[in-house]
């Protein structure tokens, strides 16, 4: 699986050096982030002018206020700048650029509802649509958003990667935020969904992706109860678990947790056989990375 899945990837990489969701697609940011990570964790094991065209897309789309945009074609910055953190953040030659992004994360903040809303609900009585702490400030998929868990996840991971460049009070003060919205958003029995735990007093239930993703940027509080709860739950999701991208971001965080994974890996090898991940780049990116030596980029 492991020299198949290295031969797809390097060869759906774009004549531009990036990679886009599947072969032949426009370059974005995340495919990229993700392609050269799981390229550079094999110590010699990919072409070396593949990994070199990777970090130089990398380089050229980042925006000059430390920012990545989502795609080559879209300029304005996103979610997908704490994946390119990550993608750099052990290269030391690129010390400056990680650490320009890192300041510019530390310096977004999800939105809040406004007063005008918060007005309409209460005059019209409305129940309330999502239960959460409206005061807990995380991260958006696009500057001044709503918080969502998976990017929070993204961007604490990235900034608890670089934290002896950035200004520590900032930093922790910031991380505490995010910590306190992914656990006000953990669903009751454990486990994350994408916002939130319940939508108009229903309650909503976990995905492996996102719960995995979660535990990985908060590994560094392993032994608390929640963490502890959601990863059983993850476990037991993945029992019914077949998709890859679930299956590789679940392989990494259970090894940071240092749960028995060989099953799993099993599962993963099985379906590529099966399906090859159907070309997704991120899906073969974090094949490579979870059977690779590739969860050490993950680890804090």
């Amino acid at each position: 699986m492991l020299e198949e899945s290295v031969n797809l990837l390097s060869n759906n990489q774009n004549p531009d050096g990036g990679w886009g969701a599947v072969a032949g697609k426009r370059s974005n940011t995340e495919a990229t982030a993700l392609a050269l990570l799981a390229l550079n964790s094999l110590a010699g094991g990919s072409d070396g002018s593949v990994v070199q065209r990777a970090k130089r897309w990398l380089i050229d789309n980042q925006n000059p206020d430390g920012s990545w945009p989502l795609s080559g074609a879209t300029k304005g910055p996103s979610w997908c700048t704490a994946l390119a953190i990550i993608a750099l953040s052990e290269l030391t030659d690129q010390k400056d650029r990680f650490v320009k992004a890192g300041n510019w994360a530390l310096e977004q903040e999800g939105s809040k509802p406004g007063i005008l809303a918060n007005l309409i609900r209460a005059l019209s009585f409305q129940k309330k649509a999502v239960r959460l702490n409206e005061d807990l400030i995380g991260w958006s998929w696009t500057p001044n958003t709503f918080s969502w868990v998976e990017p929070t996840s993204y961007f604490l991971l990235a900034l608890k990667k670089i934290r002896s460049y950035l200004p520590a009070k900032t930093f922790h003060e910031r991380v505490e935020q995010g910590e306190l919205l992914i656990y006000d958003r953990m669903c009751d029995n454990g486990g994350w969904n994408y916002g939130n735990a319940a939508v108009y007093g229903e309650t909503l239930w976990p995905y492996p992706d996102v719960t995995a993703i979660a535990l990985i940027a908060l590994q560094d509080r392993r032994d608390r109860k929640e963490n502890q709860l959601s990863i059983r739950v993850l476990i037991e999701m993945l029992q019914n678990t077949d998709s890859g991208l679930a299956l590789g971001w679940s392989l990494v965080c259970l090894s940071l947790y240092g749960q028995d994974d060989s099953a799993l890996k099993k599962r993963l090898e099985q379906r590529f056989a099966k399906t090859k991940f159907l070309g997704e780049t991120k899906a073969l990116a974090l094949g490579i990375l979870a059977v690779g030596n590739g969860m050490r980029y993950f680890r804090i």
